[in-house]
């Protein structure tokens, strides 16, 4: 499980190969340290003593004013390159040494001798140092006391040219103590780079992978269509720049999802509205056709009988009424289906405009004074503490005018005789109420919303008798929407009441 974390999380991955990356160089660097410092170190001691040496005889040689100068001489080269200098003759015996008689030196004195013997052992090797004019250096062992010295020996000229010999030894000694040193010393180097290593892998890890990490948050959200969240955009690398084009595309994708979403909304209430337009449209057609279908019906029997003369005298001049009344039927229905029809239309404009509309009820009430007589039903007007302002209201008075036409005809052919019709305006807010009520009467829960569909009939025999159609709420209803009022039916105690309202007319100061 931890393998697989580590092979799906970048900011492990990253730490594991820059925590190893440093492991293995720091550690090839202290085993390679380890395993070859000892020959590097012998290495460069040898071809600085050599050097040094060289350099010595060449300023040395043949400019000795006294024992003391060479002395001084010697003593400054052997502090400058740790070792120990002696002249000899090229026979081995020893001209200059510093301290000669101090024990410490009388060590050094027998070292110089026994390595001397041991390369004269070669009898060229002596003849062949002279004419070279050049330093020899070699590793070499001491047989008394098995150390190992740097060993560089050259002709030197004291009083005429190489007549001496000049030998520097650096115990090899110091090289071994340093080497030890720094094994032990790789010790806590190794533990302090290890958790120098920890620490610094951590740090590129996070420094490298946390952008990232929330470069690919930001593209899960995407992913998910939550483009609320930003990336980093304050770095100038590579890292910032994938940042700022994550933020880019995640505008872009917003704004193309805000509009594809803006119009699959507007094709969804397209769809909706072709499919209610149709579903009207086929209700429609049926209803006309149902509706056609009877006075055709009539018109066809009665002027078949007129045809076969099976009718005389006033029954003849019945029929030819009844044909009339049947066709005017017809005529009423097919304007009131062509009012609709405009009505519905979206390019159907109102003349939207300030009249007076307790005026306008009472025009509509007067020219039905006939007719509330001769149903024997008791018409009121009340105003409810309305002010003469509020009486003016905006709307297209024409429409509002075959509104209120429509709910008195209505309150007066289905209202029995002896009933009251109680007509009212009322303020309500920044809108005047309209509300007519006809009394002995009451229509059924489940019809009070159906009333507004076309060609609906509460009662279908009765309706059909009084002329009624069952397009005069249907047009109401339009009206009133396009005047954004609030209107509906609702049976009272009574009777059955309906209501509309209007906006108030305000005057612009």
């Amino acid at each position: 499980m931890e393998l697989d974390s580590c092979k799906k999380s970048i900011s492990k991955k990253l730490f594991l190969i820059t925590f190893t990356l440093f492991i293995v160089f720091f550690s090839f660097s202290m085993i390679f340290q380890i395993l070859y410092f000892d020959t590097f170190y012998a290495n460069r001691k040898k071809n600085t003593l050599m050097n040094n040496l060289s350099k010595f005889t060449q300023e040395t040689s043949y400019n000795i004013s006294s024992d003391e100068s060479l002395y001084n001489a010697i003593a400054q080269f052997e502090s400058s390159n740790v070792a120990k200098v002696g002249i000899l003759t090229p026979e081995g015996e020893i001209k200059y040494v510093l301290d000669k008689n101090s024990e410490w030196q009388k060590k050094n004195i027998t070292i110089l001798a026994n390595i001397f013997r041991s390369l004269s052992s070669d009898e060229n090797f002596i003849p062949s140092l002279q004419n070279s004019d050049k330093p020899f250096c070699t590793i070499m062992e001491d047989r008394d006391t098995s150390l190992k010295h740097i060993v560089c020996i050259a002709p030197f000229s004291l009083y005429s040219k190489n007549d001496s010999v000049i030998m520097a030894l650096s115990s090899f000694q110091t090289i071994n103590e340093a080497s030890s040193i720094i094994k032990q010393f790789y010790f806590y180097v190794f533990i302090f780079l290890l958790f120098f290593c920890l620490v610094l892998s951590l740090i590129y890890s996070n420094m490298v992978s946390k952008p990232l990490i929330k470069i690919t948050n930001k593209a899960k959200k995407m992913s998910q269509l939550d483009f609320s969240s930003k990336c980093q955009e304050d770095r100038e690398d590579e890292i910032g720049t994938l940042g700022k084009s994550i933020n880019i595309l995640s505008a872009n994708l917003s704004s193309a999802l805000s509009e594809l979403r803006a119009k699959n909304e507007k094709l969804t209430k397209d769809i909706e509205r072709e499919r209610k337009l149709e579903k009207m449209r086929k209700e429609f057609i049926a209803g006309a056709s149902h509706e056609l279908k009877t006075p055709l019906g009539i018109i066809e029997g009665y002027a078949e009988g007129l045809k076969d003369n099976i009718v005389e005298g006033e029954n003849r001049d019945l029929y030819l009424d009844t044909i009339i009344d049947e066709a005017n039927k017809m005529n009423k229905l097919i304007m009131d289906m062509l009012e609709l029809s405009k009505l519905e239309a979206e390019n159907m404009t109102f003349k939207m405009a300030p009249f007076n509309i307790r005026e306008l009820i009472s025009n509509i009430l007067m020219k039905h004074k006939n007719s509330f007589e001769k149903h024997n039903l008791h018409l009121s007007f009340i105003l409810n503490n309305i002010s003469e302002e509020s009486e003016m209201v905006i709307g297209d008075s024409f429409k509002i005018e075959s509104v209120i036409e429509n709910f008195v005809t209505n309150a007066i052919k289905y209202s029995p005789e002896n009933e009251h019709v109680n007509v009212s305006l009322s303020e309500k807010d920044n809108t005047v109420v309209f509300s007519i009520e006809n009394t002995g009467t009451h229509i059924k829960t489940e019809d009070l919303e159906k009333i507004w569909v076309q060609f609906y009939r509460v009662d279908k025999a009765r309706s059909r008798a009084q002329g009624s159609n069952g397009l005069g709420l249907s047009i109401v209803k339009t009206i009133l929407t396009q005047h954004r009022s609030v209107f509906g039916v609702m049976n009272t105690k009574d009777g059955v009441l309906f209501y509309f309202s209007l906006n108030k007319y305000t005057k612009e100061k």
